[in-house]
């Protein structure tokens, strides 16, 4: 008897019931001490996508950006190189051109009378004060109409050309009632040079004008043959309208 009452204090557990207690006992022991981790596992989880994304989209950008680095640059090389395809054609047409001129000026038999020189950006073509004009005259003589011609030729075949025109006299004094002074003279030669310009077709615009009288002597007034060299009448031809700040009257180097 007692030994059957003893047993009757045991209760028999089956496997199930005790699987189900153990893993309650595990969660009861993971919240009390191991919860922390859980959130910890999930903020490392986020942290390391938000750094996937970042990274592929750095790296579309940069792609981009070094792709439109490439075409900039790129396209900076192809107008440089434009550049300095247009700029050699320029020089080699500018080339061309003077040398149309002096062919020009030695077929109508006016070297003596009609010097040429040339600067970077400019032709110079300059005549002996006899050659346009008579002495203490404003009208233009016959013999210089043909260059002249030539230069209206060029002039309208080259839009962009712009024409500078100076009269220049030495230091011998002229009053006359046409002619006051030299300033008179100078500028009347020019500007009658520049009507004939517009004449044949070279717009206004263009064409700029200065009477120098004698204050832009090539040589000192002298002697005779220096007053002779210092009477003229100059014709700038420039690629642009940069006719130069001070409108140097000496010749270009050769």
């Amino acid at each position: 008897m007692t030994h059957h009452a003893g047993m009757a204090h045991f209760v028999k557990v089956q496997p199930s019931e005790r699987s189900g207690i153990h893993r309650r006992a595990i969660a009861e022991g993971m919240n009390d001490d191991s919860g922390w981790l859980i959130t910890l596992s999930d903020l490392t989880l986020l942290l390391l996508c938000f750094l996937a994304v970042w990274y592929v989209k750095s790296q579309e950008q940069y792609a981009a950006t070094r792709a439109a680095n490439s075409a900039a640059q790129l396209a900076r090389a192809k107008a440089a190189l434009r550049s300095t395809h247009a700029v050699s054609a320029d020089d080699a047409d500018w080339h061309a051109l003077r040398e149309e001129i002096e062919k020009f000026i030695a077929a109508a038999g006016m070297t003596g009378e009609v010097a040429i020189a040339t600067a970077p950006n400019e032709i110079l073509i300059s005549f002996k004060d006899t050659v346009p004009f008579a002495s203490g005259k404003a009208d233009l003589r016959p013999e210089a109409l043909p260059v002249l011609e030539k230069v209206a030729a060029v002039a309208v075949s080259r839009p962009a050309m712009h024409v500078g025109i100076s009269g220049h006299t030495d230091d011998r004094p002229i009053s006359t009632a046409e002619f006051p002074s030299n300033w008179e003279l100078s500028s009347a030669r020019a500007s009658r040079v520049a009507r004939y310009l517009i004449e044949k077709g070279v717009q206004p615009a263009r064409i700029a004008v200065y009477g120098f009288a004698y204050h832009r002597p090539r040589v000192a007034n002298d002697n005779r043959a220096s007053r002779g060299a210092n009477r003229r009448v100059e014709l700038r031809l420039a690629r642009s309208s940069e006719l130069g700040a001070t409108h140097n009257s000496e010749a270009p180097g050769r």
